[in-house]
């Protein structure tokens, strides 16, 4: 089976802003700026609507076969692509946010997504799973969990600061902190694998030396995961 766990970063959807907000001809930083303003003007916080996040990264860890990988894209339609035949898909926080996200993209970009990722038969959000439905009173709760299993924290802690790393042109460290994100996610995954019998203790360790040799093959390899696994 081949099982996807997936993490994704936005920013504002500048575009839009520019054709339908009356913000053509600002910079970058300033319709943002106005499109946060706005919507905390309309709803009490900055937290745009779902069809104004632009995707700007995707990260996920793949198993399958014994196997495990990371992966990154920058690009919607190659990461589309590369889960088209997958089985499982794992999230954090999916439901409310990731799903509705990827579909409204993949939409308005008309592409054709695997159908299993939205399918409850073949996906887990993790967040839903442990705050048991409660989702929007667990603000920071993936950091609370890395906490109780030792992991490292998140690196980084609100959409405001993707935002404020790309408008310094930190593109990598979105890149870095998204995949650190879906290590974590791939982790506490296994865990709950464990919790409900699915895996035992024995291939528990397996799957974390796996991913620890994965990882240290890397030419930047996440050096304070590997120390923990």
């Amino acid at each position: 089976m081949r099982t996807i766990v997936y993490s994704l970063d936005t920013i504002p959807d500048l575009d839009f802003g520019k054709k339908h907000m009356n913000l053509n001809g600002l910079s970058d930083e300033d319709i943002g700026r106005s499109m946060f303003f706005q919507q905390l003007q309309k709803k009490g916080d900055e937290f745009l609507p779902i069809d104004l996040h632009k995707i700007i990264t995707i990260s996920c860890v793949v198993e399958e076969s014994g196997t495990v990988e990371l992966k990154s894209f920058a690009a919607l339609n190659n990461f589309i692509t590369f889960v088209n035949d997958a089985d499982y898909f794992i999230t954090w926080n999916g439901k409310q946010f990731d799903y509705p996200v990827l579909y409204f993209r993949s939409l308005v970009e008309q592409m054709v997504i695997n159908e299993k990722m939205f399918d409850e038969n073949h996906n887990t959000d993790l967040k839903e799973l442990l705050s048991t439905g409660d989702i929007n009173s667990n603000t920071g709760m993936l950091n609370r969990v890395s906490k109780h299993l030792s992991l490292p924290e998140k690196k980084i802690d609100s959409a405001n600061a993707v935002w404020d790393l790309y408008l310094d042109d930190k593109i990598d460290d979105i890149f870095r902190s998204c995949e650190s994100d879906v290590i974590t996610i791939y982790l506490i995954y296994l865990h709950h694998q464990l919790s409900i019998g699915v895996i035992n203790e024995d291939e528990l360790k397996i799957k974390k030396e796996t991913l620890k040799s994965f990882l240290s093959s890397q030419d930047n390899p996440h050096t304070d995961f590997i120390k923990i696994l």
